[in-house]
């Protein structure tokens, strides 16, 4: 089985990549980091990549000559496996906006993309988790009735507790189709606990955390998988 690409490799993926993919993102790291502009659309080209700096070639309206200029990385990633985060986080800075076009390097290893997930989370904030709303509390406390009201008979039973409080057309129906509300319930809750995990997984949500996030998505449902996205979004400002 052959193993991880190599340094070299990765780095050569890495440079052609960025030029055929991302001219405009080796413009904007010219005009924002050194002060240059003026530079001909299409005319940027990734030299040479290395851990702190980038060898960028670009032509002027004025001067058809190709010149060279070095933009530093700061800090120094501490290896190539970073480049895809630290990239995006320049070209973010440069323009201002918040999701640029990540250049990712095409045809990377399991190895060397999980190394990639793990270097983004890193030079992030750490994702923790957060108390619920109102809105969640809301939900949270509506989707445990559910869970009570339909786990046994006993609530929805003839002159039971909720046969005064709820419509009869609504009891009747909840009767009727307990078993399968119940386990159509228990399954969409289940698929959202699944989808918060996943998200935790893929952002590198530290284990203590990603159980909380998990069982409360399965308790609160979609205000704990928002919560979840949005401190996924801040971490990667």
């Amino acid at each position: 089985m052959a193993g991880p690409p190599s340094s070299a490799a990765m780095k050569q993926r890495i440079i052609s990549h960025m030029n055929a993919d991302h001219p405009d993102s080796l413009e904007d790291y010219l005009k924002f980091y050194n002060g240059i502009n003026g530079v001909l659309p299409g005319s940027a080209k990734l030299l040479d990549l290395s851990l702190d700096s980038l060898l960028i070639e670009y032509s002027v309206a004025d001067s058809p000559t190709a010149k060279t200029s070095t933009v530093k990385i700061t800090p120094a990633m501490s290896s190539y496996a970073e480049s895809r985060t630290r990239l995006v986080a320049m070209a973010e800075e440069a323009t201002g906006k918040q999701f640029h076009v990540p250049p990712d390097p095409p045809s990377l290893s399991a190895p060397i993309a999980q190394s990639s997930a793990a270097a983004s989370v890193s030079t992030g904030k750490e994702i923790g988790w957060t108390v619920p709303g109102l809105l969640g509390f809301i939900t949270s406390a509506g989707i445990c009735f559910g869970y009570w009201a339909l786990s046994q008979e006993g609530p929805l039973a003839v002159g039971g507790p909720l046969e005064k409080y709820l419509p009869g057309i609504v009891v009747e129906l909840a009767r009727r189709f307990r078993e399968q509300l119940f386990a159509m319930m228990i399954g969409i809750h289940l698929v959202e606990a699944l989808f918060a995990a996943n998200k935790c997984i893929e952002n590198g949500v530290a284990f203590p955390y990603l159980v909380l996030w998990t069982l409360n998505t399965a308790i609160e449902g979609g205000p704990a998988i928002a919560r979840l996205n949005q401190q996924i979004k801040k971490n990667q400002r």
